[in-house]
């Protein structure tokens, strides 16, 4: 870069003044100027903590992820369609949803579900 303007909004040319101001500039990035401890509470009361307890997945997402499945794919390793989880019905669907919210809650997830078979 062979020119910048300075904090006056004066055009710098030379070299050791462009780096001196590139420098001056980057060292006021990590300032700290914001409102400190004030700052953190507002963002802690908008954004919701991680210690809370995980909200459960909605039956009807799951609803939704199944009828969204493509069809006409490949089975996984357990053989198991698109087709075959949608002709399912609501039984299978509640029961989907009820093994998701466990692996949710327990914060486990078998190992199976993050296979893939190309």
């Amino acid at each position: 870069m062979s020119a910048v303007k300075n904090e006056d909004g004066i055009m710098a040319q030379s070299k050791d003044k462009v780096k001196e101001r590139w420098t001056q500039y980057c060292s006021g990035l990590y300032k700290d100027e914001g409102g400190g401890d004030e700052m953190v509470k507002e963002l802690e009361s908008i954004f919701p903590s991680y210690e809370e307890d995980p909200q459960d997945i909605l039956y009807a997402e799951v609803e939704q992820a199944i009828h969204t499945l493509k069809n006409n794919k490949s089975p996984g390793s357990d053989g198991i369609t698109a087709e075959m989880i949608q002709a399912g019905g609501e039984q299978l669907i509640r029961q989907i949803h009820a093994l998701c919210n466990k692996a949710w809650h327990q914060g486990v997830i078998p190992k199976e579900w993050g296979k893939s078979i190309l």
